[in-house]
């Protein structure tokens, strides 16, 4: 049965880290969409200042799902799930890592330089994309890793 058209009664066979990690996965793609044509494309400062909120805002979006899911009584991380989020915070590093060591090398050249000084927000855009794009990867590894889990 498809889960938009599930009664109480019944349960998302899934469980709360891979729920809330496609959620996730969801809001941060949004984000960089919008980091990507606000900032570094438009050149728009407010596109900076809006996901640095979102960003931050991330955190607590986590510990509310975390408290609703305990309010209805299901069960929250044990060590599959500390393993998991080892995982995925691999994943976060490596992804950063990638990306900066990229965009460091891209600077190192006229012609990307230019093309990044074409406005004045298409640098710090690049950097703060390369962290929400750190955070997909993240919550990517650990969406498939609970799927995979569940098989």
């Amino acid at each position: 049965m498809k889960l938009w058209m599930q009664g109480k009664d019944e349960r998302d066979p899934r469980a709360f880290g891979e729920r809330f990690a496609w959620r996730m996965v969801m809001l941060f793609s949004g984000m960089a969409v919008y980091m990507t044509f606000g900032s570094i494309i438009g050149g728009r400062p407010i596109a900076i200042l809006a996901t640095l909120i979102a960003l931050a805002l991330s955190y607590g979006f986590r510990l509310r799902a975390a408290g609703d899911e305990q309010r209805r009584g299901e069960t929250m991380e044990d060590e599959r799930d500390a393993w998991i989020l080892a995982h995925s915070d691999r994943g976060f590093r490596i992804a950063a890592s990638c990306w900066y060591g990229v965009l460091t090398l891209a600077l190192c050249f006229d012609t990307s330089r230019a093309a990044l000084q074409a406005n004045d927000c298409a640098l710090p855009g690049m950097v703060l994309l390369g962290l929400i794009v750190a955070n997909i990867v993240g919550q990517l590894t650990v969406a498939v890793l609970y799927r995979r889990d569940r098989q």
